[in-house]
């Protein structure tokens, strides 16, 4: 791991968030048209303001090869008794770990860091507003949402994801820089 990524983080674990993180070939990352798809079916699925089809038509991996760094941020927490309450906390604690490297990135020098969230974006409480995005600065765009396999692309770098989870919600999110 280089010396910059592990400094920012350190700092963002010391903004209070527990993540974890891994420098990533996006040339390796498994893009795949049934991902998208499976947004389809989503209950956010034109209805989030960063889900389908909601979302630019770009070539995301051409937009990839702009940017020299590319990562996979994560987290994981305890699956307690109340299954949807984990996996609203951990959407959210990535998203908000997500900004931080992204806050990170720009404080030295990279005005242009990208970063996309595991799962919809949860940030509005009672979901989001009907005619715009209500937080159109913080709110972020699926990873899978651009047909990357998730899953497939984390197990080439040793990350294992479970499904369904048993004893461990983990939240991936992709930082490019």
């Amino acid at each position: 791991m280089n010396t910059y990524f592990n400094e920012m983080l350190m700092w963002v674990n010391k903004q209070g968030f527990m993540i974890k993180g891994i420098e990533i070939d996006w040339k390796k990352l498994v893009f795949e048209e049934r991902v998208k798809m499976n947004c389809f079916y989503c209950a956010k699925y034109n209805v989030s303001w960063k889900c389908p089809p909601k979302l630019p038509e770009l070539d995301y991996p051409k937009m990839f090869s702009e940017f020299e760094h590319a990562a996979f941020i994560y987290v994981e927490l305890p699956l307690e008794k109340d299954y949807e309450l984990v996996r609203k906390n951990s959407s959210l604690q990535l998203h908000h770990a997500m900004l931080a490297c992204e806050k990170w990135l720009y404080e030295h020098d990279n005005s242009t860091a990208l970063s996309f969230i595991g799962g919809s974006c949860k940030l509005c409480k009672n979901g989001c507003a009907p005619g715009h995005c209500a937080n159109p600065y913080q709110a972020r765009v699926p990873v899978e949402a651009l047909g990357i396999n998730v899953v497939k692309s984390a197990q080439a770098y040793g990350i294992k994801i479970i499904f369904p989870p048993k004893k461990f919600m983990m939240r991936i999110g992709l930082l490019l820089w």
